[in-house]
Order: C-alpha cells, then structure tokens, then sequence
C-alpha cells in the first residue's frame, strides 16, 4: 500500500513540477475560464433575469470548459515528450498512473475554480458567502466526477491524432448527469437552501463519480496498453 501511494505522489510531484517550470496549463485554463464569465456578463442581462437561475449554468460551463482543456493536455505532454511511454515501462501500477494523473487535474482545475469563484462573485453581484461551505462541497463532488471521467477519456483521446476534438465529443455527453446535478445543487445553494434538502441531486452525482472511478480502474490497463 506504502509502495502504491507513492507511485501516485510522484506522478501527482511530476505534474505539479513540470507545471511549475512552464506555467501553461494552469494559465490556460484561468485565463480561459474567465473569457466565457465575461461573456456571459455582457450577454446577459442581469436586470431581468435572475441570477441565481442562470449564474450556476454559466459557473459549471466555464469550469467545464476550461477544465476541458487541462484534461486535453494532461496526456498530450506525456505524448509528445515520450514521458507515457518511459512510464509504462516502468513497474508501476496502471491504476496509480491514473489515479496520479486524476489527482493533479483535481487539484489544478479546484485551484482555478477558488481563483474564479470571487471574479464570479464581482461581476454577478452574488453573495457566495453566505452558504461558502455548502457550495465548496458541490463543487468539490462535481469536480471530482468530471475529473475522473475526463481522466480516464483523456488518456483514451490521446492515442487518436484528432484527440483535440476527441475529447470534448467524448467527454461532454457523459458528463451531462454530474453537470445537470451540480448545477441544480448550486442553484439551490445560492438560493440559500441547505444541503439536507437536496440529498436526491447530492445522492445522484456521488453515484456517478462512484461509477466512473470504477469504469477508470477497470479499463485502464487496456486504454493505456493501445
């Protein structure tokens, strides 16, 4: 177990540090996400339309939109520079190569949420503090689904020379449940509801994440081995 756990540190060490070195991911994604909430600021319009009906929709497309183009990435680097192919060279478990690469989409694309969650705050002129935990909880269980789904595709996409475009017809129809759950579950939260209430969209979003770690682990070996 030691031995496993450290494999997906070093790969989670790896990514963070190549990140580090050239800034073009993480940067991509902000930068990204924020051009779709300014466009949504000067398309909509916010005198009659309420905003608590439409700013989860336009928060949970800009994350998915630019955490699209992380997942796009992440395996494109391991091809390009032949990093995959030493990697599975090595005596190193399938599943923690994916559960590593999981591990460090996660934690840049919840980097960029915190980052856009305040811009978003500004220029809708919604209170996020009032439920701040109840919403940091949704987000946290819709990111993980998109993550370990995206993962696993994007892996898949990366072996097919159209995987820029691969990814996000593969990606996008699958992930319509935890997309659907997580924005009703923050629409309800910015109305001030309290997670208790919304147990059945809670319920129905871990349920996919659950199924799709699962998909992940058993697949895996032989996406990685195409």
């Amino acid at each position: 177990m030691r031995q496993y756990l450290n494999q997906v540190t070093a790969i989670i060490w790896k990514d963070f540090a190549v990140e580090l070195k050239t800034r073009e991911l993480f940067s991509t994604m902000f930068v990204f996400a924020v051009l779709v909430i300014l466009i949504f600021v000067f398309t909509v319009d916010l005198s009659i339309v309420n905003v608590n009906e439409v700013g989860p929709g336009i928060l949970w497309v800009a994350f998915l939109f630019s955490g699209t183009i992380g997942l796009n990435r992440s395996f494109m680097l391991e091809k390009e520079n032949g990093c995959l192919q030493g990697l599975m060279l090595t005596p190193i478990d399938r599943t923690a190569l994916y559960f590593g690469k999981m591990l460090s989409n996660l934690a840049f694309l919840l980097i960029m949420e915190a980052l856009l969650l305040p811009l978003f705050m500004v220029f809708f002129n919604v209170d996020l503090f009032r439920n701040l935990g109840s919403l940091l909880l949704v987000i946290l269980i819709g990111t993980v689904g998109f993550c370990a789904l995206g993962t696993l595709l994007s892996s898949l996409a990366g072996h097919l020379k159209t995987r820029d475009i691969m990814l996000p017809i593969l990606l996008y129809p699958l992930i319509v449940p935890i997309a659907i759950g997580a924005v009703r579950m923050t629409s309800k939260v910015l109305m001030g509801e309290p997670l208790s209430e919304m147990w059945n969209w809670v319920g129905l979003t871990l349920s996919f994440d659950i199924i799709y770690i699962g998909v992940s682990i058993m697949t895996i070996d032989h996406v990685l081995e195409e």
